[in-house]
C-alpha cells in the first residue's frame, strides 16, 4: 500500500501537470491547437506499436529474472531495434509530406518527429525498468518526459503572451526529453553499467518472431483507443477534436493513475506468481488488486467530475458547455478501459499470448465499426459511445480469459 501511495504521488504530479497543460491550451491557444496537440499524444502511442515490432511485452517479461548484466545488454538490444526504425521510416514521412504539398509545416514536422522519437525510446526505457523492478525510477522517468515540462511552458505563456503558441508548447516537450535522456544516460554509467552494454541481435530477432500476438496487440490496442480522435478531426473538425481531448484527458486521469500506479507495479510479481503450480498466490493478488483498483477507481472518478465542474466556467469555451453530457460517457468509458487494462496485464502474466492478440483484434475492428457508424449519426457524443462499448466488451472478453487458469 505504501509503494502505491508513493507511485500514486508521482503519477499524480504527472497527470495534474498535463491536466493543467491541456486546460491552458484550450483557454490561451484555443480548441484547434488543443486538437492539434492530441493528435500529436495519440502519435506517441500509435507510433511506438508499429515500430515497436510486439517486443516490449516478450522483452519484459525474459528480463524480469536475468541477472543484470545480462538484462542490460537485452535492454540496450531492445531499445536498438525502434532506433533503426525511426531512421528509415521518419525521412520517409518527410518526402510524403513533401510530395503532398507540405500539408504538415516543416517546423512541426521536424520538431514533432524529435519528440516522436525520443519520447518513443524513452516510454520503452520506462516500461524495461518496471520488468527489471525498478519501478521508482520508471516513474521518475516518466515524469521527466511526461510531466516536468507543462508547469515550465505554462508559466512562460502566462509571462510573456507572445509564447502563447503550439510551437513553445511543443519546445518545451523537447527540451524535457533531451533532458530525461541525459539524466538516462548518468544513470547508464553509474557503477560501470555501461560496461555490459551490447547487442544480441540473434536473441531479438527471436523475440521478433515470438512477438506477434504482441505485435497485433500493440497495433490494434492503439487504433481502439485512438482512431476516434482522428476519425473526429476528419468528420467534425480541430475544434471538436479538441473538447474530444479536454474531456478525454480529463478522464484520462484515473487510468493513468489506477493503472500505472496499482497494477502495472505489480507486473513482476504477476509473472512470479502466475509461474507457480497453485494458482492460489495469482489469485490472490489478483484480489488485492481488484480491491485497490476498484476504490481507486471510485474516487478518481468523483474528484475528476468536480474538477471538470470548477474548470468549465474558467475556460470560457462554449462548445464545452454545449457537449458537457459526452464527458460523463468518456469517464465511464475509461473506467472500463482501466479495469480491460489490468486484465490485459494479467493475460501477459498468464502467457495468454494467442488470447491476447484475438481480443485486441476484436477491440479495434469493434471500435472500427462502432465509430463509423455512430459517429456519422450521433457525431461527438457517438465517438464516445464507441468508445464505451468497446472498453466494456475489451473488459468482459480479458476478464473471462483469465478464469481459464
Amino acid at each position: 500500500m505504501v509503494q502505491s501511495l508513493l507511485l500514486m504521488a508521482l503519477r499524480i504530479a504527472n497527470t495534474a501537470a498535463k491536466f493543467l497543460l491541456t486546460i491552458y491550451t484550450a483557454r490561451y491557444l484555443g480548441l484547434s491547437d488543443l486538437g492539434i496537440y492530441g493528435l500529436l499524444v495519440g502519435a506517441t502511442t500509435m507510433l511506438p506499436a508499429i515500430l515497436g515490432l510486439g517486443t516490449t511485452d516478450w522483452v519484459l517479461r525474459h528480463i524480469a529474472t536475468m541477472p543484470r548484466d545480462e538484462a542490460i545488454a537485452s535492454t540496450a538490444t531492445r531499445l536498438a531495434l525502434p532506433v533503426m526504425l525511426h531512421a528509415v521510416v521518419q525521412p520517409i514521412l518527410w518526402v510524403v509530406n513533401h510530395a503532398l504539398g507540405t500539408p504538415v509545416p516543416w517546423h512541426l514536422m521536424f520538431t514533432g518527429g524529435a519528440i516522436l522519437f525520443l519520447d518513443h525510446i524513452a516510454s520503452d526505457t520506462s516500461d524495461l525498468l518496471v520488468g527489471r523492478g525498478r519501478i521508482y525510477l520508471a516513474n521518475i522517468i516518466f515524469f521527466m518526459r511526461a510531466g516536468l515540462w507543462p508547469p515550465v511552458v505554462i508559466a512562460w505563456g502566462l509571462l510573456d503572451p507572445s509564447a502563447r503558441t503550439l510551437e513553445c508548447v511543443l519546445l518545451g516537450w523537447l527540451c524535457s526529453l533531451v533532458l530525461t535522456w541525459i539524466v538516462l544516460a548518468a544513470h547508464l554509467f553509474a557503477q560501470s553499467r555501461w560496461r555490459a552494454v551490447g547487442m544480441r541481435a540473434s536473441w531479438i530477432a527471436g523475440g521478433v518472431r515470438a512477438s506477434v500476438p504482441f505485435y497485433i496487440k500493440d497495433l490494434t490496442g492503439s487504433v481502439s483507443l485512438y482512431l476516434g480522435r482522428f476519425l473526429l478531426s476528419a468528420f467534425l473538425g480541430l475544434e471538436l477534436t479538441g473538447v474530444y481531448t479536454l474531456f478525454w484527458s480529463v478522464a484520462n486521469v484515473l487510468h493513468n493513475l489506477v493503472v500505472f500506479s496499482v497494477v502495472h507495479p505489480n507486473l513482476r510479481r504477476m509473472i512470479e506468481s502466475a509461474q507457480q503450480p497453485d494458482p492460489a498466490a495469482f489469485r490472490t493478488l489478483e484480489r488485492k488488486l481488484q480491491v485497490e483498483g476498484g476504490l481507486w477507481i471510485a474516487a478518481l472518478a468523483i474528484a475528476a467530475s468536480i474538477a471538470l465542474f470548477l474548470l468549465l466556467p474558467l475556460l470560457d469555451r462554449p462548445l464545452l458547455q454545449q457537449n458537457l453530457p459526452v464527458f460523463w460517457i468518456i469517464l465511464a468509458a475509461t473506467a472500463l478501459r482501466a479495469g480491460a487494462d489490468s486484465y490485459g496485464f494479467m493475460m501477459l502474466a498468464l502467457h495468454k499470448d494467442r488470447a491476447i492478440a484475438i481480443v485486441s483484434i476484436g477491440g479495434a475492428i469493434a471500435s472500427a465499426i462502432l465509430n463509423l457508424a455512430l459517429l456519422p449519426v450521433f457525431g461527438l457524443s457517438g465517438a464516445a459511445l464507441a468508445y464505451l462499448l468497446t472498453g466494456g466488451g475489451l473488459l468482459s472478453a480479458r476478464y473471462y480469459i483469465t478464469r481459464s487458469i
